[in-house]
């Protein structure tokens, strides 16, 4: 990986693309996305990982409020059911 994307928005973009080439099999992090994360991390240190969770939230959050505009519904209404459905997989995981 180039260190064009040590930028935090273009690293959290290369992340999302591996998620969606893996919504097309299994829900773990596969082998490429913790390369990914380690090759970063090696590069930056560990606190780069703060700023692309920051990125990721505010991208997550902005995909909701998109969402609710175009549905009508409140972004806090979609907020909690997301946060729900979480919850709700706590229980699975144990």
């Amino acid at each position: 990986m180039g260190r064009i994307y040590d930028d935090p928005q273009l690293a959290a973009l290369t992340l999302t693309r591996i998620a969606a080439e893996e919504s097309e099999g299994p829900g773990a992090m596969t082998g490429r996305m913790r390369a990914v994360l380690d090759d970063l991390v090696q590069r930056n240190g560990a606190g780069y990982l703060a700023e692309l969770v920051i990125v990721l939230a505010r991208a997550r959050f902005a995909a909701l409020d998109d969402l609710a505009r175009a549905t009508g519904t409140g972004t806090a209404e979609l907020l909690d059911a997301v946060e729900a459905k979480a919850l709700e997989g706590l229980d699975d995981d144990r």
